[in-house]
């Protein structure tokens, strides 16, 4: 049986424990948060250089 987790970009020790496989998961959520800001970033850049 294989449990559910949610990962986010903090992180936790819990992670840690599952190894490589947990390293690599919070690498895609933290890839995935870095992306969701610059978005944003550039959304908000556009809207105050009018």
């Amino acid at each position: 049986m294989e449990k559910e987790y949610n990962i986010t970009a903090q992180g936790s020790l819990g992670l840690l424990a599952l190894g490589h496989v947990g390293l690599r998961k919070w690498r895609e959520v933290v890839e995935k948060e870095k992306i969701k800001i610059r978005n944003s970033s550039k959304g908000n850049d556009k809207k105050t250089k009018k």
